[in-house]
């Protein structure tokens, strides 16, 4: 018996603390020392993180409400007791959950989001659009992509068969938005977040927002391999806003910060490189057209760049290389523009 309450008064002081972070952080920024502290008592224990996360989300629960007069009378008598005793902090904490409960019930069921129904988008080449889930996401997809949905419970799924789409995800915390492309899954809450697969490579970029990123099922063993071999433990990688993920393989996946603005500019009808090699801007031009740029010179292929070029323009790059001194052009009978070095 005694252990017990030993650990109920452990969990208590952990609920406590929590607590008492989430209304120090509701009412200013956390300075330099005490975020070192913040951060200190997250890490002291996986439990302390968990508990803070269940306070987080009744907290952003409640933001959601709005200004329900309910809602907001008890948001300040929290962020008033900030200093009271634990007792206190405890019946506040209890008495936001039951306005919630109260307030948010039939809020949420007259606005609960719509599942996805079982849908195909697409664009051919060249062509951009936009699309509204019923759930109020919005997709909006890139050059030669295919976009699905599908009806399941307890999710939202997604498959990106194939191009690229930026995602910006309506929060519904009970139906995570599930993207599945090139084998691996991107799952979001309420976020903003860019997805491509090209040959086979996935590439994510997180403009907002977190996301996992996973693999869609399990890895499974080589047959040839030892008996005693086992498959290598899947890759998980949470990303933050800033971030993108390169996936080329099973083993080979790489993070690292990233320009959101330039990976996102083609919603924007640019394509921005900054010292990019010619090799890689052709190729992202060609994504755009059906007149092909051909870049047959391997001397110009490492040629690096940088500028601002509208997508499916072709013959406006083509012709920026010329008068720019960079290559000379030949027009060949298919349609398609050859690049070569300047004579």
């Amino acid at each position: 018996m005694s252990s017990f309450r030993n650990r109920q008064r452990r969990e208590d002081a952990v609920h406590d603390a929590a607590i008492a972070w989430r209304v120090r952080h509701q009412i200013k920024p956390l300075d330099e020392t005490e975020l070192a502290a913040f951060t200190a008592w997250l890490d002291e224990a996986p439990e302390h993180r968990a508990i803070y996360d269940e306070i987080d989300e009744l907290w952003q629960t409640a933001g959601e409400l709005g200004q329900h007069p309910l809602y907001v009378e008890t948001r300040e008598r929290a962020i008033a007791a900030a200093d009271r005793s634990r007792t206190t902090r405890r019946s506040i904490a209890a008495g936001l959950a039951a306005i919630i409960g109260i307030a948010g019930g039939a809020l949420y069921l007259e606005n609960a989001p719509k599942p996805l129904g079982t849908q195909t988008f697409h664009t051919t080449i060249g062509q951009r659009a936009a699309v509204t889930l019923p759930d109020g996401s919005k997709v909006t997809l890139n050059t030669d992509t295919v976009l699905r949905t599908k009806a399941a419970d307890g999710k939202r799924l997604v498959y990106l068969d194939r191009g690229q789409a930026f995602f910006e995800v309506a929060k519904d915390r009970r139906h995570p938005f599930v993207v599945t492309a090139a084998g691996r899954t991107v799952t979001a809450v309420g976020t903003a977040f860019d997805v491509r697969v090209d040959h086979g490579e996935l590439k994510v970029v997180l403009v907002e927002g977190k996301v996992r990123v996973e693999p869609a099922r399990a890895i499974q063993p080589n047959p040839k391999a030892p008996a005693e071999a086992k498959p290598p433990p899947p890759m998980i990688t949470d990303m933050s806003a800033g971030s993108q993920l390169v996936v080329v393989d099973d083993t080979d996946w790489r993070l690292t910060p990233t320009n959101t603005a330039r990976e996102t500019s083609w919603l924007n009808g640019q394509l921005v490189f900054d010292d990019e090699s010619l090799a890689n801007i052709v190729e992202e031009m060609n994504r755009y057209s059906t007149r092909k740029l051909v870049l047959s010179d391997r001397r110009l292929a490492e040629h690096r760049i940088s500028g601002n070029f509208k997508p499916g323009d072709v013959d406006g790059f083509a012709r920026m290389l010329r008068t720019g001194g960079v290559a000379s052009l030949i027009e060949r009978p298919d349609g398609e523009i050859e690049i070569v070095a300047m004579q």
